[in-house]
């Protein structure tokens, strides 16, 4: 047994051995024809780079070539344009409707993004430009309308020069760009830009500029000349302000016999249902002599018609008054589905109770012979009833236990 033991301990230490030595002829294998491959590659590389050399050599004996040289890159500050030459760029471009409005666009984005690059060195060029007034449109609007703020600022292209520079501001960011804006806020003539750069300052420094904005907004209110008053209103709005209640009473009716919106759509926002009160009071004026000029009066009312009496009342005389026109009278009529209530889908009880009330109140109308007589009455009353009906239908569904 100890002999069969020992017999196998030597057959074992030999094929280690041979296990071993076998290792090592293959390392060794493998070794060299990794050297015999790296002399190869080794070899056309020399031969590849020599061919190289060579025709260089002849195109630079036929073509008369100097010599290579090593290029030395310019230093910076020759090769980057300034910033007062990147505003004189972007001054220069002239975007009209068409096909290469886009292209333009595109070019204008370049020179914002190298005037952001710049850093808080382009603020003072930038101040200084912003200071002229100067400005170019981006859009076929000419920067003219309503726009929503808040999209405005996330949009991928702004509407104008001097919109792309407040973002490229607002983006280097600091106490100077800060101060930049502020003062573009307080020396601004536009409605538009008054709310915009309202908006970027509260990102910036919430709190800290709203005084400077509402006394910007209230400023270009009263001198009655403002562009884009909707917008200040905005701002007005926005804070939650009612010092400009008084002052917004005296400028609701405009000189052209029109009832001024925005003003409205502020003191309704800002009054809430006491509002109603002051569109029945102004329905009466007679300034209003323009046809369909009482209709944002009715309009407000119609968001409190099923929940105040006052603006039931309002609603019944704006529906049989002759100055309105029949689309306006109409659209107020089938409009009770909407107007005032916040969800149309899922309304809340509150809501559920205004709906019930304004389905009561198209069933009484459509037993009216003056509404039966009245053909646009009729089928604006019936187009009500029947959306009313269905959404009391679908809330009481919604409210029975499932079976």
């Amino acid at each position: 047994m100890k002999r069969f033991t020992i017999y196998l301990l030597v057959a074992g230490l030999a094929f280690a051995a041979g296990a071993i030595l076998v290792g090592h002829q293959q390392a060794g294998y493998h070794a060299r024809e990794l050297g015999l491959q790296r002399a190869a590659w080794d070899a056309e590389k020399a031969e590849l780079e020599a061919r190289a050399e060579e025709a260089r050599a002849r195109s630079a004996h036929v073509a008369g070539e100097a010599p290579r040289v090593e290029l030395v890159p310019l230093p910076a500050s020759s090769v980057t344009p300034s910033p007062q030459e990147l505003l004189k760029k972007l001054a220069a471009l002239k975007p009209a409707p068409g096909a290469g409005q886009g292209q333009v666009l595109r070019q204008a984005l370049a020179l914002f993004e190298q005037l952001r690059q710049a850093g808080p060195a382009a603020l003072p060029a930038i101040r200084e430009f912003l200071a002229s007034g100067q400005d170019v449109a981006y859009d076929a609007a000419g920067g003219k309308g309503r726009r929503d703020v808040k999209a405005l600022a996330e949009a991928l292209a702004p509407p104008s020069l001097r919109f792309g520079l407040f973002d490229v501001v607002r983006q280097i960011g600091g106490a100077d760009a800060e101060a930049i804006l502020a003062e573009s806020l307080a020396g601004s003539g536009r409605g538009l830009e008054v709310a915009y750069l309202t908006h970027i300052l509260e990102e910036m420094a919430p709190g800290q500029y709203q005084d400077a904005a509402l006394a910007t907004a209230r400023k270009l209110l009263a001198s009655g000349s403002a562009l884009e008053r909707d917008c200040l209103f905005d701002v007005l709005r926005r804070f939650s302000d009612s010092g400009y209640v008084g002052a917004a009473q005296a400028q609701l009716v405009q000189a052209d016999g029109k009832v001024d919106r925005s003003a409205l759509r502020y003191l309704q926002q800002t009054l809430g249902e006491q509002s109603v009160a002051l569109a029945a009071q102004l329905y009466q004026d007679s300034r209003l002599t323009e046809p369909g000029s009482r209709e944002p009066l009715a309009r407000l009312a119609l968001a409190y018609v099923g929940a105040n009496q006052q603006a039931g009342e309002l609603f019944h005389t704006a529906v049989f008054d002759q100055t309105l026109l029949p689309d306006q009278k109409r659209e107020l009529v089938e409009d009770l589905n909407q107007d005032g209530l916040s969800n149309k889908k899922e309304p809340s009880p509150e809501e559920l109770k205004i709906i019930a009330n304004r389905y009561a109140l198209t069933q009484a109308y459509l037993q009216e012979a003056s509404v039966q007589n009245d053909k646009v009455l009729n089928a604006a009353f019936r187009e009500a009833d029947k959306d009313l009906r269905n959404m009391l239908q679908k809330a009481a569904a919604a409210a029975a236990p499932k079976q």
